[in-house]
């Protein structure tokens, strides 16, 4: 271990976090923690408040009340979405954001680059790192025989795959994934909940999700929210059976 390297005890800390949007409390005194290289998953019923939790982690909105810590001293509400992800917090949206026009190669040596943007990156030779860097992410996410292959050829689960990629080449310590299986056949689901446990434990992967397959899959600690705090937490088992979740999630 570094000398003096600050070992943080909890990679995310929020507590008593408070949104409004015109009245309604998008998150209403809503309390996380999420421990280092723990992969966590995040359930709920449309409307919970899932995606205002992780626009207020990533800085795209700032909470009314209430404290959000990075590695136990970055006060994350002083800071913008641009900082935010310079620090270390990565996330991943639903819908893939891949340019199809480029290879997968490439479009992970644009991850990498960052500012350098696609003109510099396509028309500068890579380093020998880079290039092993590559080769070792197109591996972990199963699309080493697709390396050269334009992104726009891919399936949907394999854009999904390579985006994560994307965000694991810029080494985050803490990755927000939404909705990774949405659209994806059964067998590219459990290749995708694999990758996501391969990837947990070097840095913390929050995963939002809806389909219950999946987090049964990650076979991790589940939160559930509700009306925008947090209504229980535990194993999926535990989460099920609670009857809490049972009335508001399950519908019975």
């Amino acid at each position: 271990m570094e000398a003096g390297r600050h070992i943080p005890s909890n990679i995310l800390y929020m507590d008593n976090i408070t949104v409004s949007f015109d009245g309604f409390k998008a998150l209403n005194a809503l309390s996380l923690v999420v421990a280092p290289g723990e992969l966590r998953a995040i359930i709920g019923p449309n409307g919970a408040g899932k995606t205002t939790m992780m626009d207020v982690i990533t800085g795209k909105v700032r909470p009314d009340s209430g404290e959000v810590f990075f590695r136990d001293t970055i006060d994350l509400t002083q800071h913008d979405e641009a900082e935010i992800a310079n620090l270390g917090i990565g996330r991943k949206f639903q819908k893939p954001t891949v340019i199809e026009s480029l290879s997968v190669a490439e479009n992970l040596d644009l991850a990498i680059a960052g500012e350098r943007g696609v003109f510099a990156t396509l028309f500068s030779s890579q380093s020998s790192e880079q290039r092993a860097r590559i080769d070792e992410i197109v591996e972990l996410v199963g699309l080493a025989d697709k390396r050269r292959d334009l992104a726009g050829s891919l399936s949907h689960g394999q854009k999904q795959w390579l985006e994560i990629g994307m965000l694991i080449i810029q080494e985050p310590e803490l990755m927000l994934v939404d909705e990774p299986a949405a659209g994806m056949t059964d067998h590219e689901t459990e290749l995708t909940a694999q990758l996501l446990r391969d990837i947990s434990g070097e840095r913390s992967v929050v995963v939002v999700e809806h389909d219950m397959e999946f987090i049964k899959a990650l076979d991790c600690h589940v939160t559930v929210l509700h009306e925008g705090h947090q209504l229980a937490e535990g194993s999926l088992e535990r989460v099920q059976a609670d009857e809490r979740v049972i009335e508001v999630y399950l519908g019975r």
